[in-house]
């Protein structure tokens, strides 16, 4: 028996994971020229100043520390929650995780962060195709059509997210709000699911 019912993780999981995500919109809006949202989570400006910038030490807990530190919090229930699901479910979502933490720590500048951000959304995308041909192979009588199909509307625009971003990366162009909409689709679809 689960020490903690999946309810219970969901919302584990979300806490930890809106504590980012309202930084991430808090440092777009106080600086809107970012390009990406991996030009805001690869910071390694202090997470907080508390004395003036010439006589404060060097930063030691840097803003992309406390971006880990909560998702490492929201992983941990992830994972627990993910055991209930099939190993395949579970192995993508370690496959995305491992992505968010390369994202998060290998410079933008560094080739290698689009290798880690390329493994995150293909393993985002792989989730939702997984997940939607699980459901639409399974349906039976308690799995409606309608929700099969909702699926696959969301797995369509998750798609077109795909193209948009990889077309913005090429013509290095600021993708910040595609990339949001990417990962807003993927939390209505990852919640659709429950």
């Amino acid at each position: 028996m689960p020490i903690l019912s999946p309810n219970v993780l969901l919302t584990f999981m979300l806490a930890a994971y809106s504590i980012p995500i309202a930084f991430v919109y808090f440092k777009y809006a106080s600086a809107p020229l970012s390009r990406s949202i991996s030009s805001i989570i690869t910071s390694t400006e202090p997470f907080c100043l508390f004395a003036a910038a010439s006589i404060a030490p060097p930063p030691v807990f840097q803003t992309r520390h406390f971006i880990a530190l909560c998702m490492l919090i929201m992983a941990a229930f992830t994972v627990l929650y993910e055991t209930h699901r099939e190993r395949w479910s579970l192995a993508v979502v370690i496959v995305l995780l491992s992505g968010i933490f390369g994202v998060i720590f290998v410079p933008e500048q560094n080739p290698t962060h689009y290798i880690f951000a390329a493994a995150a959304f293909f393993a985002i995308v792989g989730f939702m195709v997984g997940h939607t041909f699980y459901g639409s192979t399974s349906a039976s009588a308690s799995t409606s059509t309608g929700v099969v199909e909702n699926l696959r509307l969301i797995l369509y625009a998750q798609f077109l997210f795909t193209v948009v971003t990889i077309i913005g990366v090429i013509q290095d162009a600021p993708i910040f709000i595609v990339e949001a909409l990417f990962l807003l689709n993927f939390a209505v679809f990852y919640l659709y699911l429950q």
